[in-house]
């Protein structure tokens, strides 16, 4: 009778220990981390384990969260609209430069060359403006998407705290932000992680020296655009003698753009792929 019992009990304890390690075991061990990485035209590109996959298996896995899924598919659709006026302005404004190109000759004798030139370029200028805008509003909604999915389905494997960026415009360009959750860190705090995680400096490096340049370009970009409207394009208007700074600036204002804007993505995706590595290091 008592070794009877005794079996019974370990029989049961074997069950209960069962039942507690099926119950705690994480159900969304088989889903694969989603990185996400910026590309030329500032477009999102997918990447699980570094292979490159489509936005539709991207909402393939975010269906564990019906409501993330359906914001994810809208938030895709509107940046393809973004993208349409983003190389619809920049055909315009390439379309301005080949017209004044293509009468560079009459524009002594016909003020109204350089007029129509910068109403293309502006206009051009606007219209994808609107288009970038759309696309970079986009990319931070879906950042913070892949964000909250990758913590909900790797939440148990975290070893320290779970960090987030987001970015906003700023008088000279963009900021990138970082949080701890849903609160923004300071530059106190977040000093305090890097001491405490020494790490976190080590994957944040090259991202602040990508940052520091895109402010650096960023101050330049404005001075040629004040440069622009201040002696170029509002005595334009009012004169018929074209300005000789008017090539010369808007070669500048372009190239120092692309730069910058070249610059500023590789901060965002450098700082991206740093907190990723933080986040989910072994």
């Amino acid at each position: 009778m008592f070794l009877a019992l005794l079996f019974f009990m370990a029989g049961s304890f074997q069950v209960f220990s069962q039942g507690t390690n099926y119950f705690s075991e994480n159900r969304f061990a088989d889903y694969p981390i989603i990185s996400l990485k910026e590309n030329f035209f500032g477009n999102p590109v997918y990447f699980i384990e570094g292979e490159k996959i489509k936005a539709s298996e991207v909402r393939a896995y975010m269906e564990i969260m019906p409501g993330d899924a359906n914001k994810f598919g809208q938030v895709n659709s509107r940046m393809v609209a973004g993208n349409a006026l983003y190389f619809g302005g920049l055909g315009v404004g390439l379309g301005g430069l080949g017209y004044l190109f293509s009468n560079l000759d009459n524009v002594p004798n016909n003020p109204r060359v350089l007029s129509n030139f910068l109403i293309l370029t502006i206009g051009g200028g606007v219209i994808s403006g609107i288009g970038t805008n759309m696309k970079r509003q986009g990319v931070r909604e879906i950042n913070g998407l892949l964000e909250n999915h990758n913590y909900l389905i790797r939440q148990e494997e975290i070893l320290g705290p779970y960090l987030k960026m987001d970015v906003r415009q700023n008088f000279l360009g963009e900021k990138i932000d970082i949080y701890e959750g849903p609160n923004l860190l300071n530059k106190q705090r977040l000093n305090q992680i890097k001491r405490d995680f020494p790490e976190l400096q080590s994957y944040l490096q090259s991202a602040e020296r990508a940052q520091n340049w895109s402010v650096a370009l960023d101050i330049v970009s404005l001075v040629s655009n004040l440069v622009f409207i201040s002696y170029v394009a509002f005595p334009e208007f009012q004169s018929s003698a074209p300005s000789n700074l008017i090539i010369p600036l808007f070669v500048v204002d372009l190239g120092v753009g692309i730069s910058s804007s070249v610059i500023r993505r590789n901060a965002r995706n450098r700082t991206r792929l740093a907190l990723q590595q933080f986040n989910f290091r072994d």
